[in-house]
């Protein structure tokens, strides 16, 4: 699986995730991201800003975000034949 992004999630990020990427595993535009941690389902608003970055925001990500506060998060790019990305929450 390839990395997307890492961050350790701290009170701002309830707000919005903003990151660099600069990769081809995510769309251009406003899109909804299907995730998953192999246990629970999520539905993530993500936006392109240009210049290879990105923003992940919404109330399903501040709810996300809200209760694993302090936890280091990876979101990974899809795998072929599937049609969510993955990620993986550490404590």
């Amino acid at each position: 699986m390839t990395v997307i992004g890492e961050v350790n999630l701290v009170t701002h990020h309830q707000a919005r995730w903003r990151f660099l990427y600069r990769g081809h595993a995510l769309p251009g535009g406003t899109s909804i991201l299907t995730v998953t941690d192999g246990f629970q389902w999520w539905h993530f608003q993500c936006r392109s800003e240009g210049d290879n970055m990105y923003c992940i925001n919404g109330s399903e990500w501040s709810r996300f975000v809200q209760t694993r506060i302090n936890a280091m998060i990876t979101l990974y790019s899809k795998e072929d034949g599937e049609d969510f990305h993955r990620i993986r929450v550490r404590p």
